[in-house]
């Protein structure tokens, strides 16, 4: 892994410090955030609650879908964020800095309807293993060649048919951190809801219905 800085999000005591190498810092991912969501968001074509026990357990429909997005809980309450660079000669890593997230920086961002309408969700929960992450390598152009706990980034997003705020992902220096999947266990069930946003109306968002169903046997 190539990349001049690697982040480690996992509880603050399981952060390895010093000089340590790659599968030490995998080994840590490990124990962080292993929950995930999978949200999909299409146009209600024409579905209405009715039609939501009939609708796929795994999200595919032929629309194509406005948001299709694997959602990591990172949950910046109970977890710290370590960076690390990679020494220049050899496999080893020092450690930057390490610091809870609840720290850092938060700013919005957008997987909510942007515009008024009917809309279909499909959520579905899975155990998610992570290994580090790091800056796409596109963008590492655009990245600053001196770490800088500044530019560490918390997104939050309001999620289809949520009411609060959730943590969607980190970025540095404006660039989305990109974490790789070892592996996932999608659950064997998944929600279908249908609701709808008119930005004129004292409550701009109504959940008309939500429907679970279940992988066949």
């Amino acid at each position: 892994m190539d990349h001049p800085l690697v982040f480690v999000v996992a509880p603050a005591a399981l952060l390895p410090d010093g000089p340590v190498d790659w599968s030490d810092l995998v080994a840590a991912q490990r124990q962080g955030p292993r929950g995930a969501f999978a949200l999909r968001l299409f146009p209600a074509a024409g579905q209405g609650p009715g039609d939501l026990s009939g609708l796929p357990w795994d999200g595919q429909l032929q629309a194509r879908p406005l948001c299709d997005a694997l959602v990591p809980q990172f949950d910046p309450r109970l977890n710290s964020l370590g960076v690390y660079r990679r020494h220049s000669e050899g496999d080893a890593f020092h450690c930057l800095d390490r610091f809870p997230l609840a720290e850092a920086s938060n700013e919005t961002c957008w997987f909510y309807p942007t515009h008024d309408g009917t809309f279909l969700s499909w959520e579905r929960a899975l155990e998610l293993g992570l290994d580090p992450g790091a800056v796409a390598a596109e963008a590492q152009a655009a990245v600053p060649p001196d770490y800088d706990r500044g530019l560490v980034t918390v997104l939050w997003s309001l999620l289809a048919d949520d009411a609060s705020l959730t943590c969607v992902g980190l970025t540095y220096s404006g660039q989305r951190i990109e974490w790789p999947h070892a592996h996932r266990n999608p659950e064997p069930m998944a929600t279908w809801s249908v609701f709808s946003v008119n930005s004129q109306a004292d409550v701009t968002l109504t959940i008309e219905a939500s429907q679970t169903v279940f992988q066949e046997a």
